[in-house]
This record gives C-alpha cells, sequence and structure tokens, in this order.
C-alpha cells in the first residue's frame, strides 16, 4: 500500500494482482479448495481517499455499478477495524475505482486491505503487519496477500502468505474483457482430477526469478484456465487472439475474466498496447511488477 497524508486525510493506492501460477491440489474438508499460487502486485491499482468526520460512516464510490450497501467490502473492513479496535469514530472514505470487477484481479480484497491499514494509520492504532495480516484474512480468501503485497506465495484458500522477494522487473498488459465471472460458479464446476499431473511451484520459481521473461513465459500456469474457458468461450477465444501478438506468454489471471500477457520488455507493451487497443475487445491495462515506483 503507498499512502499520502495531507491535513488529516489520507490518501490510499490499493494495487491489483495478477497470478502468475496457479495450481488446484485438492478439495477441503470445509468445501473449499486447497490452492497453491503466486501473487504478484502490479501498478494498477484503486485509490481510497478517506477522513475523519463526526460521527457515522460516509462511503461513496466512483464506479456506480459497485453496491455502496453493507455487501461492500470497504465498509465491512470499517465495521470490522471498529468491532476490533473498539474505536467508533467517524470516517468518511471515497473510492475511486480503476480495477475491474470481477476480473480476478482482487479490487475488492486489495480495497478492503487498504481500509484497514488507512484507519490503523489515521487513528494511530497501532497495528503491526502480523495483526494486519489476522484481521485481513477473516474478510476473505486473498486479502492477506495484500497486507505485504509483492510477490508471495500463497497455500490453503489464499490466506497463508509466504513473501518471495522478486529483484527483477517483468512488464505485462492486463486485458479486461468487460465482463465479471463468477468465482464461486468457476470451483463449482472445477473436477478434481488424481491423475492429473500437478505443476511443481518451485521449478516456476526459477524461471520467475530468472529474469528472464522468454523463461517465464513459458512456465505461467492456471489450473482453473480449462474450466473457465469451457463456461466462457469468449475468454479463450481472446486468449487465441492474444498469443498471435509476440508475447512471451499469455494467462488467466485467478479465475478471470481478465487476462495478460508478459512482454520482453518495456518498448514491446507499448507497442503491443496500441495494436491491441484497435482490437476493442476489452480495456487495456499496461502494467508492471514495480508497484511502488509505477502505481497509476
Amino acid at each position: 500500500m503507498k499512502y499520502r497524508e495531507e491535513g488529516g486525510k489520507i490518501k490510499i493506492a490499493a494495487p491489483a494482482k495478477i497470478n502468475l501460477f496457479l495450481e488446484i491440489l485438492g478439495k477441503r474438508p470445509d468445501g473449499y479448495h486447497e490452492i497453491e499460487t503466486v501473487m504478484q502486485e502490479v501498478s494498477l491499482c484503486d485509490y481510497i481517499y478517506m477522513e475523519n468526520r463526526d460521527g457515522g460512516i460516509e462511503f461513496t464510490c466512483s464506479n456506480p455499478k459497485l453496491p455502496a450497501g453493507e455487501d461492500n467490502l470497504v465498509l465491512k473492513a470499517v465495521r470490522f477495524f471498529q468491532k476490533e479496535s473498539k474505536i467508533f469514530r467517524g470516517v468518511k472514505i471515497h473510492l475511486e475505482k480503476r480495477i475491474p470487477v470481477g476480473a480476478g484481479l482482487g479490487g475488492g480484497s486489495s480495497d478492503a486491505v487498504a481500509t484497514l491499514s488507512g484507519l490503523n494509520k489515521m487513528w494511530h492504532v497501532g497495528y503491526d503487519e502480523k495483526k494486519l495480516m489476522s484481521l485481513a484474512e477473516k474478510l476473505g480468501s486473498d486479502t492477506s496477500f495484500f497486507v505485504s503485497g509483492n510477490t508471495a506465495i500463497c497455500r490453503g484458500r489464499g490466506e497463508a502468505v509466504t513473501p518471495y522477494p522478486l529483484h527483477v522487473k517483468y512488464n505485462y498488459i492486463i486485458i479486461y474483457p468487460r465482463f465479471e465471472v463468477g468465482t464461486a460458479a468457476v470451483y463449482k464446476n472445477f473436477k478434481i482430477v488424481l491423475t492429473k499431473n500437478l505443476k511443481d511451484v518451485s521449478f516456476f520459481l526459477q524461471a520467475l526469478s530468472s529474469g528472464n521473461p522468454e523463461k517465464l513465459g513459458v512456465s505461467l500456469h492456471n489450473r482453473l484456465e480449462e474450466v473457465v474457458f469451457r463456461l466462457y468461450p469468449g475468454i479463450e477465444k481472446i486468449k487465441k487472439t492474444l498469443a498471435t501478438y509476440g508475447f512471451c506468454g499469455v494467462l488467466l489471471s485467478g479465475s478471470g475474466s481478465a487476462l495478460y500477457g508478459l512482454c520482453k520488455g518495456e518498448s514491446d507493451s507499448e507497442e503491443i498496447e496500441k495494436q491491441i487497443k484497435m482490437l476493442d475487445i476489452g480495456d487495456v491495462f499496461v502494467v508492471t511488477n514495480d508497484f511502488n515506483g509505477n502505481a497509476k
């Protein structure tokens, strides 16, 4: 998370994520799927503006399609933080939504964690990263990742986070096909095939650390692609189209609907961006894994 404080007001940049590797290991007793995934924070982000007010919670959002009621994760995060900290001050929050909704980019989870972190800072509560992680875990499966961000291996339901320091820069183009995919429906239709060869994350991490986009591109993996493409054949069609544009690799992020392409370098990403925008197959975002240096 990136913060800027001015006159008692806080602006927080809440980053999107992409899944560079996603394997389904099996079904858990609690009904969830056991996963192993490598999440990468990227430079596309939402912005949350926060300031104190005299009692109550005032929440607004730039995206009129996003529910602004109690189901919104930002409001859930405020209520939860108030309950945990026993501080019931009023707060005014505006969410400038840039990350597409229902795209597998973690926007809602990131917004929730940004809210927790912002209140912690604005109200001088003093929770450390470990405490914020335990709070975030209760708001969703992939929320814990956004507390530390950067690059991490996430296991369990996604809540068991192991940071993976990455010192190389990669360039990506995200394509959002302008419709949402329901995560619950994807997992419901996913069938565990015991005979299927599971990918080993350790081999993937070697490729990730290499700094070689071509090597990383052939190692990108998402076990959910098969079921998503079956449910949403239009997404598979977009992937096949993108495969003709010189990417080192193209992959679905999470359960979709967004896809991303890994570029050879920054100059390639600029050229490919122009070409893809002409196709009008979705909203296009050029990003890097350097969120702190390139947040936009």
